[in-house]
């Protein structure tokens, strides 16, 4: 897929990993999917790393708040949609019967931030880019290729982020699926959760050149390997999780299959 050259409201475009053991995360995405990791504040301010593939940013990096560990809140990974102001984005939330959980943020003057919940519980964080649109590049090895919702409610959840984002849903026959198209484009997908103990939540997906070699790499580095290797009509995908606890997908993509 060539460069990204920007984001419209409602578009999926940025994820970042928060955790515990960010040195020790940098360490296993760097092994497994080729990247290198800058550090863009540091000292006494909270420190934001960007994963880079070459010199281009495609995820980001960050320790997560000493709030959120004594919550019990795990290593997770966050998934970022665009929006046009986020302000606006915010005062619509609660009417389309989603949480705020907080007012909306600037971070480090890339942008401006607030993280919702939806009407199920599943969080995601509404980004108005001002210095950093988000991933420079997708589907290619180590970066970001889906987003997948998964949720008690598909129905309920997805009318929510159809009025806030005007997302459509498109049926899918497949195990009570929905896609998600915008702009005249499948941009993700929901789902029924796959067991009630799991909680409501987006789910990544990250492309690799071989699904098998890196499910295999990810034990080699400490990790563990959650779903095997199968192939669905997507491409050859995997459920991993890194050396930190934090879980994520991976797939090789069928460059024959398309959802549109």
């Amino acid at each position: 897929m060539p460069e990204i050259d920007g984001y419209v409201h409602g578009d999926f475009s940025w994820v970042d990993l928060c955790t515990e053991e960010p040195d020790k995360a940098k360490e296993f995405y760097s092994a497994l999917f080729g990247l290198t990791f800058h550090d863009e504040l540091e000292g006494s301010e909270v420190v934001y790393t960007l994963g880079l593939k070459g010199d281009k940013p495609v995820l980001g990096l960050l320790e997560k708040p000493q709030q959120m560990c004594e919550m019990g809140i795990p290593n997770v990974w966050e998934t970022y949609i665009s929006v046009d102001n986020a302000d606006d984005a915010l005062a619509k939330v609660a009417p389309a019967g989603g949480t705020p959980m907080g007012p909306v943020m600037e971070p480090s003057g890339a942008g401006r931030m607030v993280v919702v919940a939806d009407p199920t519980g599943a969080v995601a964080i509404l980004w108005e880019a001002l210095g950093q649109d988000g991933a420079a590049l997708k589907s290619e090895h180590g970066t970001l290729c889906w987003n997948q919702l998964l949720t008690s409610d598909v129905d309920k959840a997805l009318a929510f982020y159809s009025e806030l984002l005007g997302w459509t849903p498109i049926p899918l026959d497949v195990d009570g699926s929905v896609g998600i198209s915008h702009n005249d484009e499948m941009i993700a997908s929901a789902g029924p959760l796959p067991a009630p103990v799991i909680p409501p939540h987006w789910a990544v997906y990250f492309a690799v050149d071989d699904c098998d070699a890196t499910a295999a790499q990810c034990q080699e580095l400490g990790g563990h390997v959650v779903v095997p290797p199968m192939d669905t009509p997507p491409g050859r995908m995997a459920q991993l999780v890194d050396d930190t606890g934090a879980m994520f997908w991976v797939i090789t993509l069928n460059p024959d299959f398309s959802m549109d």
